[in-house]
């Protein structure tokens, strides 16, 4: 039997695939009442090449490559704007156009996470540190077949111990 739902990881690339994930993971949330936790990791790259690229730009400019990465990724998450008005915006006109009751889209807790190293780690590390009930990944779309299902979420569905669930992508 399952547990109830009280945390949500939401795991995203920043791509327009992820969009879906993100309405369907603010829906179930609102629903529920669950805390929402929103994550994004930048990939660390094997030792060799960043061993390689540090001694080519130096390793302070590496550095500040990464923290560069790390704030631009935190303001597309946030829209520029703190987290807790962008997130409390979106899930109050979600709110509003599915007729929910707003004060049942009110949450107590929401956190944006931006980690740098390995992409299948960090999400089940942190949805384990969060105590996240579920995590929930966007799919992408194949020219060929369709949605398409990537080799890190098939790690993440091999290896989790909650459930996942797995939004298709809308975009053409």
């Amino acid at each position: 039997m399952l547990k109830p739902i009280k945390s949500i990881l939401f795991a995203t690339d920043l791509s327009a695939n992820c969009q879906q994930a993100l309405d369907f993971t603010l829906s179930s949330a609102t629903r529920i009442r669950a805390e929402i936790y929103i994550l994004y990791v930048i990939e660390k790259l094997p030792d060799s090449v960043d061993k390689r690229i540090k001694h080519l730009v130096g390793v302070h400019e590496w550095e500040d490559l990464v923290t560069s990465h790390k704030v631009s990724a935190h303001k597309s998450l946030l829209g520029k704007t703190p987290s807790n008005v962008i997130v409390r915006q979106a899930i109050y006109d979600f709110c509003k156009q599915e007729g929910v009751d707003s004060k049942t889209g009110d949450f107590e807790s929401r956190q944006i996470i931006i980690s740098y190293g390995d992409i299948v780690e960090d999400i089940l590390g942190n949805a384990s540190t969060n105590e996240c009930d579920l995590i929930v990944l966007g799919s992408h779309k194949n020219v060929f077949t369709g949605t398409t299902v990537g080799k890190t979420t098939r790690h993440i569905l091999k290896r989790s111990k909650i459930p996942v669930t797995i939004v298709p992508s809308m975009t053409t």
